[in-house]
């Protein structure tokens, strides 16, 4: 197992190669998000029939899901301390979900109209669906990153960097998320002595769900609804970004 003392080497190489100057810098950047296909659980756990609460376990499993490409905005402020750093990161993240076909497999049988269309899910059984584009309001998450940065090569002026930390989706009240990672790497290039361009690839993984509405109808004189019906699933989201930098 070499990899870990060659990563102590490189971060103490680094460390004695760049001087040990304390820098406030602030960053802000664009680009475009390219979500993975995912999977999707939606899910009620409780029904109300002539307004008594009863449990439920209604369960939908959908085998993939695909988001839609979508430019994201963001920025970054940190502090530099030789060739460590810590920052603090917000961009924006829009996973809309592009017209498709999915199959879907419930728990329980589900017969109901979804998106205008009679849906009939037999237990255990693999259902092809057609939604719309379904359009989520937009989003953004917050990371806090541990920074590292190498000396630049012999002849360039070029500074590679990588980041990782731990990273919340925030949004409206429609939408919740929970604590994830963000991971990434890139390279600046300075224009002069407190001003460098970059371009980072950027790695965010994070889970989210949404509140989809309610089910609800009435027959024989028995009226029924389900509880908040619930879309989890998670965000797995690959980025390319560049963006200028300011140091001070």
């Amino acid at each position: 197992m070499r990899i870990l003392p060659s990563m102590l080497g490189i971060a103490t190489a680094a460390l004695v190669a760049t001087p040990a100057s304390a820098q406030i810098f602030v960053d802000v950047f664009a680009g475009r998000s390219m979500p993975e296909t995912t999977a999707a659980t939606v899910r009620a756990d409780e029904a109300r029939v002539n307004d008594m609460i009863v449990p439920a376990q209604l369960r939908i499993d959908i085998e993939t899901l695909r988001p839609t490409h979508s430019t994201i905005f963001g920025g970054r402020i940190g502090y530099w301390s030789g060739a460590v750093g810590l920052a603090v990161d917000a961009s924006t993240l829009d996973p809309d979900v592009r017209r498709q076909t999915i199959r879907a497999t419930g728990n329980l049988r589900f017969d109901d109209a979804v998106f205008g269309e009679r849906v009939v899910i037999d237990p255990g059984r693999s259902v092809a669906v057609d939604i719309p584009r379904i359009t989520v309001p937009t989003t953004a998450t917050f990371a806090a990153l541990a920074m590292l940065r190498l000396p630049p090569g012999p002849g360039t002026r070029v500074t590679p960097y990588a980041f990782a930390g731990p990273v919340y989706l925030v949004t409206d009240t429609d939408i919740s998320g929970d604590w994830g990672l963000r991971a990434g790497a890139g390279l600046r290039i300075p224009v002069s002595r407190s001003v460098s361009l970059f371009g980072e690839y950027r790695y965010t993984n994070v889970a989210a769900n949404a509140v989809a509405g309610r089910i609800g109808g009435e027959a024989m004189g028995v009226r029924g609804s389900t509880g908040d019906i619930r879309v989890d699933l998670d965000v797995r989201n690959h980025s390319a970004v560049g963006g200028i930098g300011f140091s001070f």
